[in-house]
């Protein structure tokens, strides 16, 4: 980075990659992934990195929050880095009583948070946290067929219901320092 060219860095981190040597030949037509020549996979001798979520992409694995944050503080001058966005998926046509129940949101999300916190204590220059996300919403590409919100929206009215996680939330940021 050109020392001084920015004002921080903005992370978005939902999972961990095992990364491997795809060994292929050199693509035709150059893409996105192509070009990274590296194959990603979800386990390692048939054992998931993490717990998945409902999306096929998304496993809950703490530890690699806290190896990239610590990667960048390492490699790239421990720069300013806002975590923009974290959260996981349950499915789209969860009922709305299992949907309010969302330990498993809970779980990640406290599991990510210990790791940001010891990726703080251990001197990474983090000044900001966003889940993703308040509401369930529209997603880029898997449309009403995921649920990311800590608040459940009943489509067909646009209601909206705080989860557990809302409430885990509002805990959590009204505790004082102890």
């Amino acid at each position: 980075m050109v020392k001084g060219s920015i004002d921080y860095v903005g992370i978005n981190q939902y999972t961990t990659y095992y990364i491997y040597n795809p060994h292929q030949r050199k693509a035709k037509v150059p893409g996105y992934q192509q070009d990274w020549n590296a194959g990603f996979a979800f386990e390692k001798h048939g054992v998931p990195v993490g717990p998945r979520a409902h999306s096929y992409w998304l496993y809950n694995v703490p530890w690699g929050m806290y190896k990239a944050l610590m990667y960048v503080k390492k490699y790239y001058g421990n720069p300013t880095v806002i975590l923009s966005e974290n959260g996981m998926d349950d499915p789209g046509n969860v009922t709305l009583p299992k949907g309010l129940h969302d330990t498993t949101r809970i779980n990640f999300y406290k599991g990510y948070l210990t790791q940001l916190k010891k990726a703080v204590d251990d001197g990474a220059n983090i000044i900001g946290y966003f889940a993703w996300s308040l509401l369930d919403n529209f997603e880029w590409r898997l449309g009403y067929t995921s649920r990311f919100g800590i608040v459940y929206v009943d489509y067909s009215n646009l209601k909206r219901y705080p989860k557990m996680s809302a409430y885990w939330f509002k805990q959590l940021l009204e505790r004082k320092k102890q």
